[in-house]
């Protein structure tokens, strides 16, 4: 059974703010089961949406595979939206470099631009750097979803 790729086009309309989930408006312009399965997706998250697809009579697996939401795939998409919401809830973190060494500063510094431009500014590529206990990925995946201050050790 082929479905049709395009699922839903949505609006967020999002202000500038401290927190970007509490500005997100989904709307939706058809009431197509693709729109359906989408907004499900962003609203209660990927499994009511496949539960949502099958109570339909369509197979989930072909469903999902076809399916774009903003172009996104479902699993994708239930999954930005859950993050997104999760952030207006989310506690603010203060970190603190124990020391002043370029591995420090640069899983620092990769918490706002990003894991491989922190590395590049630091002439870090291809090393293994550890944050935290963790590595440099596992450490930023584990912040992103917090309000974070980077603080001095002077402060």
């Amino acid at each position: 059974m082929k479905l049709s790729t395009f699922a839903i086009a949505l609006t967020l309309s999002v202000a500038a703010t401290q927190s970007f989930a509490k500005d997100i408006a989904l709307k939706p312009i058809n009431d197509n089961i693709e729109t359906q399965a989408c907004l499900t997706a962003a609203k209660d998250g990927f499994g009511p949406a496949l539960r949502l697809i099958r109570s339909k009579g369509f197979n989930a697996e072909e469903f999902s595979a076809s399916v774009r939401c903003n172009g996104e795939s479902l699993r994708t998409f239930a999954y930005m939206y859950k993050n997104n919401k999760a952030s207006d809830n989310a506690k603010t973190v203060a970190l603190v470099a124990k020391n002043k060494d370029v591995a420090s500063q640069a899983c620092l510094e990769a918490l706002s631009v990003g894991k491989e431009a922190a590395l590049a500014k630091f002439d870090l590529e291809g090393e293994n750097i550890i944050c935290n206990h963790k590595a440099i990925s596992d450490f930023v995946r584990e912040y992103k979803a917090e309000n974070v201050v980077v603080r001095t050790a002077a402060e």
